[in-house]
Formats: structure tokens, sequence, C-alpha cells
């Protein structure tokens, strides 16, 4: 979530609770709520740098969009390249330990 998505979110909130505003005294729970929304909105539009990565693709950095993909920390594409590597690299050595014993026979 980047934090265009993050404030927009925000501001959905506020309104949410906005909504339960009756002006009455238990209004007070709802009123600090909005003020604490209102803050955290202001910050973000001070810190343009500031991302959310926790659910980014750790090969290609890209936002994951499935509850599957975030658990594995890849998307799909990464996933099939990153195993096609290890699949790579596992057959290199064992053809190299093959050889290697071979050479040891012989």
């Amino acid at each position: 979530m980047n934090n265009i998505k993050a404030i927009t979110q925000l501001e959905e909130l506020k309104k949410d609770r906005l909504s339960f505003v009756q002006n009455n005294e238990s209004d007070e729970i709802y009123l600090n709520d909005i003020k604490a929304i209102s803050l955290g909105i202001k910050a973000l539009k001070k810190c343009s740098e500031i991302q959310d990565t926790s659910f980014n693709c750790r090969m290609c950095g890209k936002e994951l969009k499935t509850w599957k993909s975030i658990q594995k920390g890849f998307g799909p594409v990464c996933e099939r390249k990153y195993l096609n590597d290890v699949y790579k690299n596992q057959q290199i050595t064992m053809d190299f330990l093959v050889q290697k014993k071979g050479e040891k026979d012989g």
C-alpha cells in the first residue's frame, strides 16, 4: 500500500467515524478517532517516501494481491522464476557431483 492508497483509506475511515457523531456525550470517542485519523493523513501527506512493503514480492517488489502470494512472499511469475532457478542450480550441483565422483573412481 502506498501513501495515496493509505490516505484514501483513512479519509474513508474518517467519513465513517463522522457518520456516528450525533451531538451527545458519547461523541467524544468518535471525535478523538477523527482527530487521530486527521493527524495520520497530515503525516502521510508530508512523508511521501513512506511505503508499506510488507505485501510486496521479495524478488520484483510489486504489490502482492492474493493471500496465497502474500504467504509465499512471491507473485506467481516470480515464484515460477525462483523455482526454475532453484531447480537449475540443484541440477548443476548434482551433475557436478556425479562428474566428480566419476573422476575419483576412474
